[in-house]
């Protein structure tokens, strides 16, 4: 079968039916359509030769994207970016010149993604014929259909975008996006952050895209006119009232122009961008995001004191739910953590894990790896040291393989 569709010999039927149960996203009405969340349930075995392809792709496609995107790029991380654009707006306030940090909101864009075009990228690109046939039978009339209790299923086809649920849409988003973000870098009217010879315009993780731009009004009216052909083209919509525009040295007249005339939500104050709160002032970035985190976890520790877990499964609570949120901050941000506030919150999780009696083993046991005789408990000053010394690994990347590095590296010198 598999072979097959290399030749593009077309798929059974039945084999690209997809099978969507909906969730309901938390505190939206469940009358409306649009609040219920689709996860899609699709054929074994077309999984698989996706998953074939995707590995495939997976080898070529960082030479394809630029260091832009990081989004489902092997050996890029969201937190590239979220470094950088502290970074910029740290520039940017240096630099004295205006400038506006413009989050895009796009509209349902994994489902917009048009065919027509996103074949025609993959031939522009080079791509061998049987690779995209073999791509090209998964999108051949495919079908889906809502599974609702207790009614029989109404199949309905898809015209367009990449199939969520598919180990290759990721990929190939990321491939029709990059004509856009590649425009954007090109365009001489719009203008970027820049510094030391080099511009730094577009931050994207897939569909999450955060431009970087001086000059607001110009570079932003520009901007939109791109936008506007690339829809035409490929299908892509910006949902204008969700899109949020952080101002940095900028005139009260450039923000009446961001929202009045081109309908974003303009602030002085931060932007919410992968998880992490962007400060239009450096100064901000611990209060804005250590400090709600580290008051969030502690809340939580008191509210899980109370339900009956287990000693080793207060252990993993700590280490499945409290590392990862701490963790990505040690990564994502530029800025330090002092000891003090490390050890208040190491000391709530300890009296997490012995609910708040008297402590039987020595912390430092219970840090050991549990083949050394430990449990495994994270040690926070630990992993803060580490994402430390995995920075200045970075530090040393090639230039233009991490676009956080080559910006440090100019700020350094």
């Amino acid at each position: 079968m598999c072979n097959s569709a290399r030749s593009g010999t077309p798929f059974a039927r039945d084999s690209l039916t997809a099978s969507i149960v909906t969730i309901l996203k938390p505190g939206k009405d469940p009358l409306g359509p649009e609040n219920y969340r689709p996860i899609s349930l699709l054929n074994f075995d077309i999984k698989v030769l996706a998953k074939v392809l995707a590995l495939r792709l997976n080898e070529i496609i960082p030479t394809l994207i630029h260091a832009d995107q990081v989004g489902f790029i092997p050996g890029r991380q969201a937190y590239d970016n979220t470094r950088r654009a502290c970074d910029l707006v740290w520039l940017a306030q240096r630099l004295r010149v205006p400038a506006v940090f413009l989050s895009l909101d796009a509209e349902k864009a994994f489902d917009r993604v048009g065919w027509a075009y996103l074949f025609q990228v993959l031939t522009h690109l080079g791509f061998p014929q049987e690779f995209t046939s073999s791509i090209g039978v998964m999108y051949d009339t495919p079908v889906a259909q809502v599974v609702v209790p207790g009614t029989p299923p109404r199949p309905f086809r898809l015209t367009n975008g990449t199939r969520q649920g598919c180990p290759l849409s990721p990929l190939l988003f990321a491939l029709s996006l990059e004509p856009l973000l590649s425009a954007v870098r090109a365009d001489p009217l719009i203008a970027g952050v820049a510094y030391r010879g080099e511009e730094y315009k577009v931050s994207a993780y897939a569909d999450d895209v955060l431009l970087s731009l001086t000059c607001p009004v110009p570079s932003v009216a520009r901007l939109l006119e791109v936008l506007d052909r690339f829809s035409g083209v490929a299908g892509y919509k910006v949902n204008m009232t969700k899109s949020t525009a952080l101002l940095v040295g900028a005139s009260d007249g450039d923000a009446g122009i961001m929202e009045h005339r081109h309908g974003f939500c303009t602030t002085t104050e931060s932007i919410s961008y992968l998880g992490v709160r962007i400060p239009g002032s450096h100064s901000e970035i611990f209060t804005l995001n250590y400090a709600p985190l580290i008051q969030c976890i502690k809340s939580d520790l008191d509210r899980w004191a109370k339900l009956h877990i287990s000693w080793l499964g207060r252990v993993h609570c700590i280490k499945m739910n409290v590392l990862p949120r701490l963790l990505y901050l040690f990564q994502a941000l530029p800025i330090s953590v002092t000891q003090s506030d490390l050890t208040s919150l190491q000391t709530a999780i300890d009296a997490f894990v012995w609910d708040n009696k008297r402590h039987r083993v020595a912390r430092q046991t219970l840090f050991r790896p549990r083949a050394a005789g430990g449990m495994g408990l994270p040690s926070l000053l630990s992993y803060y040291r580490a994402a430390r010394l995995a920075q200045i690994v970075a530090w040393h990347s090639p230039m233009g393989a991490r676009r956080w590095v080559d910006l440090e590296s100019s700020m350094m010198s």
